[in-house]
């Protein structure tokens, strides 16, 4: 499912900031390593139902090069996504006093647009050339996708159920069918054996917009939470998470199904209370819900969320003082 965190926050501005100025770390952790954890886990999703439909043998332990190749590849392209995204997000992200590291400028606005679309035009080039027509079509269907959510004039990302729609497909769809051709094998059985995906994410992706509501009405960004209020929208992602229920159970699907099945008590919790924790602990629980599903398949995905969550934590103690990744802390 989709989005698994808060973003960083804090309480302080630029004063907060750790002595030595400019580091270059900034630049790496730009990308937002922690929406590249949903990313993952839809391309190994993928990849272990392509595995399903066509009976092949699993390695748990071990992952073809073709795999590591589109979790690098993706993984850029998602990144530099990520960075366009905090640029046309400059003034809520003040608002919400997050994603500081655009929003407040510790990085340098040139340098980052340059950063983002050497690593959007390369993975996508780098995709055809050692992966493939199939998957290059995709990894570009992705970046297109990721950057009509942002840039105007689309801005899909300020349009009510848009949003939704771009964040669904985008994870839940394209990110899953990326892991499927890794298999080394296209079939039309994706697009069916992702839609049980793409649901589960659009309902995590509706409860992600709760919490930034009033900042996002105050810029102009009519989000779906925005649009139905805080009542419409938890009860919108329960009844998104029971449609990806069943048809996961309808098409055999375990992986999705046990994760939305064990998601779905927190959705219904939070669409009868509207308190903020349980709207956090729906989607972040959710989404971390799949992501250990996926582990457990592959036990290497262990050892990469580890390393992410470390680094994560030590950048952002190092460089701030704060405590991130962390989960719902707000009532």
């Amino acid at each position: 499912m989709g989005t698994s965190t808060t973003a960083p926050r804090r309480a302080g501005g630029r004063d907060s900031q750790k002595p030595g100025g400019l580091s270059a770390l900034d630049y790496f952790f730009v990308l937002r390593p922690i929406l590249l954890v949903p990313a993952w886990t839809m391309l190994l999703a993928g990849h272990f139902q392509c595995q399903r439909f066509l009976a092949l043998p699993r390695d748990r332990w071990h992952w073809p090069a073709d795999l590591w190749w589109m979790i690098l590849l993706f993984s850029c392209l998602m990144g530099a996504v990520h960075i366009v995204n905090q640029i046309f997000d400059v003034e809520t992200d003040r608002l919400n006093k997050k994603l500081f590291l655009v929003a407040e400028g510790y990085v340098n606005r040139t340098a980052i647009w340059l950063e983002a679309w050497a690593l959007f035009v390369g993975s996508i080039l780098l995709g055809f050339l050692l992966l493939g027509p199939v998957p290059g079509l995709l990894l570009a269907a992705s970046g297109v996708w990721g950057l009509v959510y942002s840039v105007p004039p689309f801005r899909f990302k300020a349009r009510p159920f848009l949003d939704t729609l771009v964040n669904g497909s985008g994870y839940g769809m394209l990110a899953f069918a990326l892991g499927w051709v890794t298999c080394g094998h296209y079939s039309q059985a994706v697009w069916l054996a992702a839609t049980p995906y793409v649901l589960a994410v659009a309902a995590v992706f509706v409860n992600t917009t709760i919490p930034d509501r009033e900042s996002d009405k105050a810029t102009g960004n009519v989000t779906t939470g925005v649009f139905l209020g805080t009542t419409g929208s938890t009860w919108l992602a329960v009844g998104l998470v029971l449609f990806s229920l069943s048809l996961a159970l309808v098409l055999g699907d375990m992986l999705c199904a046990v994760a939305a099945g064990c998601g779905l008590p927190l959705f219904i919790m939070a669409a009868a209370t509207t308190r903020m924790k349980w709207e956090m602990l729906s989607y972040q629980a959710g989404a971390l819900t799949l992501a250990a599903l996926v582990g457990i398949i592959y036990p290497v995905f262990f050892a990469l969320l580890a390393a992410t969550f470390l680094a994560l934590r030590l950048y952002h103690k190092w460089r701030f003082g704060l405590d991130y990744p962390r989960f719902a802390d707000r009532t």
